[in-house]
């Protein structure tokens, strides 16, 4: 191999990334198996095609972290019972997370603000809520009975890309509808892309 070659080579392969090592920018298309329940009082199903888009880190040793922009969020306005207005959910700031391997899937955790705008003709206004999302168990206090309400999520099944992801928080006091109950959302779907963990 002539010397020239030979450096050139060398170059591309320093430059190459790493098998499984880059970045990725996955998309979640929530299915109709999302929604959201007030302690069971009052389900309200999210509309389905709505998206989060997931910023992956380059992984390593079996985990990624990741990103989500408020901008990343496109959740669809969600209608009350009764036609008596909708709901609108954004995120105030960014969130952060973990993606990695474990037994059965790829387990999903975390932690967004949450902000939940009221359109109603008497009711409306904000809320904010902290809460963390999962792939296993997330549970929240109601205010109203005392109890303890909590759903499961299911891990990303690698091949299609399948995933619930739960996350649970009491409903304040003042807020509409459903004061003081134990609120908590299932996000059902698909994502387009994931890191090479």
């Amino acid at each position: 191999m002539r010397i020239s070659h030979f450096v050139a080579a060398i170059a591309i392969g320093l430059a190459a990334p790493a098998a499984g090592g880059e970045p990725v920018v996955g998309t979640l298309t929530l299915d109709g198996l999302s929604f959201l329940s007030f302690e069971n009082a009052e389900n309200l199903a999210v509309p389905s095609g709505s998206t989060i888009r997931f910023r992956f880190a380059a992984p390593s040793s079996g985990s990624a972290s990741f990103t989500i922009q408020p901008g990343d969020v496109s959740i669809a306005p969600i209608p009350l019972s009764g036609n008596q207005g909708k709901l609108v959910y954004s995120l105030t700031s960014p969130a952060s997370g973990t993606i990695r391997t474990s037994a059965g899937g790829y387990f999903v955790s975390f932690t967004a603000t949450v902000q939940a705008f009221l359109d109603h003709p008497t009711e409306g206004g904000a809320k904010t809520h902290t809460l963390l999302f999962t792939t296993e168990r997330a549970q929240a206090r109601s205010l109203v009975s005392g109890a303890t309400v909590g759903v499961d999520g299911m891990k990303v099944v690698p091949g299609p890309r399948y995933v619930q992801i739960v996350g649970a928080v009491a409903n304040p006091t003042n807020a509409y509808p459903q004061p003081g109950r134990a609120v908590y959302t299932v996000l059902s779907g698909t994502f387009d892309r994931l890191p090479d963990l």
